[in-house]
């Protein structure tokens, strides 16, 4: 279950950046092995704040990505990792 809470919180992770800087209001949606996601993000203090539901809106979470790593809650439960993780697994996180 930590898995994959952890891989649904890398994914979600490495797709925001991305995926938000297409969005003018920093609002988006993806699906990813059938589980919706949506999202806002926001800049703060040199970080992009994450913030959204999973999983039919059931499951919050909020993630803050700083320069090298990931942390915050993903079903009000903490995660952190490393951006290099994400990267590792050709997961486009560029800016």
């Amino acid at each position: 279950m930590l898995k994959t809470v952890l891989i649904a919180a890398t994914l979600l992770a490495s797709a925001a950046p991305s995926l938000a800087l297409a969005a003018a209001d920093d609002a988006g949606k993806f699906t990813n092995k059938g589980v919706d996601y949506s999202y806002t993000t926001e800049d703060k203090g040199g970080d992009k704040v994450v913030r959204g539901t999973a999983y039919a809106g059931k499951v919050p979470f909020e993630l803050h990505i700083h320069k090298k790593t990931v942390t915050g809650t993903f079903n009000n439960k903490p995660v952190e990792f490393e951006l290099n993780d994400v990267q590792k697994l050709g997961i486009n996180t560029a800016n």
